[in-house]
């Protein structure tokens, strides 16, 4: 029984390496999607400030609407790469939860054949000081006999 328990706790192991590669995967997603927005972030300060920088000499009512229109569309494209990291946080958290289900399920797996082993090393124990108390008995009646 134990064997085929070492067997199924093989497969469970590499569940779980399976599951925590899965994991990893998803948080290196969540990051580099968090890092896109950042850059996003990053690019529509970098324009404020130079518009602004060149806007003080002055700034056409066409190229105003022209840079509201273009600063429209770097917060929208912020609201959807918010909406990616959104989804991917979630997914992180479905992997994870995952992950630690694999991992419990393992352990469980892992102290029911330690205990298991531990039986048998007691069973064995009994056994071995049977053996030695009938031999001790023998050998007392055996100096009786004598």
């Amino acid at each position: 029984m134990s064997r085929q328990l070492q067997l199924v706790l093989e497969l469970e192991q590499k569940k779980e390496d399976k599951l925590a590669l899965q994991y990893g995967q998803a948080s290196d997603a969540l990051k580099n999607e968090q890092d896109r927005l950042l850059g996003l972030q990053n690019y529509r300060t970098e324009y404020i400030q130079q518009v602004h920088n060149t806007g003080q000499n002055g700034l056409s009512s066409a190229g105003f609407q022209r840079l509201q229109v273009f600063i429209g569309q770097l917060d929208k494209a912020c609201g959807q790469q918010q909406g990616k990291i959104d989804n991917a946080e979630k997914v992180v958290q479905q992997r994870r939860a995952l992950w630690l289900q694999q991992q419990r399920k393992r352990k469980s797996l892992e102290h029911l054949l330690t205990k298991q082993a531990e039986a048998k090393q007691q069973a064995a124990q009994k056994e071995e000081q049977k053996m030695l108390d009938e031999f001790a008995m023998l050998k007392a009646r055996q100096q009786k006999v004598f």
